[in-house]
This record gives structure tokens, C-alpha cells and sequence, in this order.
């Protein structure tokens, strides 16, 4: 992935060795950081969670808050919804296997580079499909123009789009 500042890394270390210890974590990752994952913000991301040692087992909860800055897949508008979003990670330094790879988090060197969870979060809960409005018509295949604000006179327009 990117390379994250060292202002997003923290140290897991001491939580792995102490049962039962808890940190809490803060962080706003900046909007440049944010466009180097491919997701822009209109504000900084926020990332607002608790590291917990449970019996030996590291997890990460936390909720993201951020607007992402999308457009709609089928007229270009720009689409600025908030996402508030709370993910739960299990974190390890290693796994058994390739195959345990997607069930954990992994930090090899006990740090967790919260930049890159929270984005990469991010970037799979968004949906596959972003539009402005259910409802949204699209552009004319021949002229482009926004059908939402308005009808064209291309012999297309009599065409009815059919989304679903």
C-alpha cells in the first residue's frame, strides 16, 4: 500500500504483552493522506477507537467518520455523503498460515499504521455503486447532458435508460 508517515504509526508492543491492558486512540489523518490512498476528503478522516488486550487477544475497534468525496456513477455529480462507519480488527504480529491472512490484521513489527486500516476500511465499505439519488437519471449518450437537469433534443432522448 502507501507509505504512511510515521505520525500514523503507533507501537503495539506493550498491549501485546500485558492481558487486559486498554489505550484509547485518537487520530485525524490529513486530507493529502487520505488522496495518496485514492479516497480525497473534504475534511480530515477521523479515526476514534480502543486497542484492547482481551486474554492475550489484541482488538482494534474504532469508529471512522470522513466525507469522502465521490461522484455519481451515472451523471458525474459530485455525491458528498458523511460515512460513519465502526470496524473491529483482530491484530497479530504473525499467522500460520497465507489462508489466515484476511481473518487478521497483521503487524509483524508491532506497529499498527492506523492511516492504512482506516483507509483500506474505508475504501471496502463504500458501496460498488455510488449515485446522487436513486432515482438518477444519467447523461445523454450523445450530447452529455445531465438528464436530471434537463432534457436534451438528441433522438436518444426518447430512449429510456434502463439502470437496474
Amino acid at each position: 500500500m502507501q507509505e504512511a508517515s510515521a505520525d500514523y504509526r503507533i507501537s503495539i508492543r506493550s498491549l501485546l504483552l500485558r492481558p487486559d491492558e486498554t489505550r484509547t486512540v485518537f487520530k485525524e489523518i490529513d486530507p493529502d493522506t487520505a488522496q495518496s490512498y485514492g479516497l480525497p476528503c473534504q475534511a480530515a478522516p477521523t479515526v476514534d477507537g480502543l486497542l484492547e488486550n482481551r486474554a492475550g487477544v489484541l482488538m482494534f475497534r474504532y469508529t471512522l467518520r470522513c466525507v469522502p468525496m465521490l461522484e455519481c456513477d451515472r451523471c458525474l455529480s459530485p455525491v458528498n455523503e458523511p460515512v460513519e462507519e465502526t470496524f473491529t480488527h483482530v491484530i497479530v504480529t504473525e499467522t500460520a498460515s497465507e489462508q489466515n491472512d484476511a481473518e487478521y490484521l497483521l503487524a509483524p513489527d508491532a506497529m499498527l499504521d492506523l492511516a492504512e486500516v482506516a483507509m483500506t476500511d474505508l475504501r471496502l465499505s463504500l458501496p460498488t455503486k455510488t449515485l446522487c439519488k436513486p432515482d438518477c437519471k444519467g447523461l445523454c449518450p450523445m450530447c452529455g447532458q445531465n438528464l436530471n437537469e434537463g432534457t436534451c433534443s438528441c433522438e436518444s432522448a426518447n430512449i429510456t435508460l434502463d439502470y437496474q
